[in-house]
């Protein structure tokens, strides 16, 4: 009698169990695979770094100076100007007013033949030249090389001047007395290195 009342309440409990197990299927529903996933539903995280990484370095690159500057720290660009603008209005008057001994000592030979052969052909067709230097505009080195021997530095001047030419009859062929001219010349200048002598000499002309 008492085996029959035990099996009574394993059925009961079985019962009772499997109404259970129905009632949470009903609520949370039964997962086949293919159901959409809410993404919002879930926390995104931003990676964490790593405790050994080190902060990333930033080189700054310094901009650098041209080499010829370094390497010849006795050439002062402003000091060479200067000197090469005063030798720049001394041979320009001196050739219009066609003085050759002031102008020998500041040309190379090249320059110095030339320069004597226009004086000459103005002496032997007796023309004048009337002459007024104003100034210098603006001078600037448009090219050093101060590595070869001889060094040789270019520079531009721009200048205003009066200059008028007349024959012997005192008529005016080139020029004028009454207008300033602007000109552009391009100068090379050029030094014989390591020569205690040695002077910067005009080497070079042109326009």
């Amino acid at each position: 009698m008492s085996e029959a009342f035990q099996y009574i309440d394993i059925l009961i409990l079985a019962i009772i169990a499997g109404i259970v197990l129905l009632r949470l299927r009903s609520v949370l529903g039964r997962r086949t695979g293919h159901e959409k996933t809410d993404r919002s539903s879930y926390n995104y995280e931003q990676p964490q770094q790593s405790s050994t990484s080190q902060p990333e370095k930033v080189v700054k690159i310094a901009p650098t100076s041209q080499s010829s500057d370094r390497e010849a720290g006795w050439f002062n660009q402003d000091d060479f100007l200067r000197g090469a603008s005063n030798a720049y209005e001394t041979i320009v008057t001196n050739f219009e007013n066609g003085n050759k001994d002031a102008l020998k000592p500041l040309l190379s030979k090249d320059v110095m033949d030339s320069f004597s052969s226009v004086i000459d052909d103005r002496n032997a067709n007796e023309e004048k030249v009337e002459f007024n230097f104003i100034g210098i505009e603006k001078s600037e080195i448009i090219h050093k090389d101060l590595k070869s021997n001889p060094m040789e530095v270019t520079v531009r001047f721009i200048s205003e001047m009066i200059t008028c030419i007349k024959n012997n009859k005192d008529e005016v062929i080139s020029g004028s007395l009454n207008q300033v001219q602007k000109i552009t010349d391009v100068w090379t200048f050029s030094k014989i290195q390591n020569k205690q002598s040695s002077n910067w000499l005009l080497a070079a002309t042109s326009d």
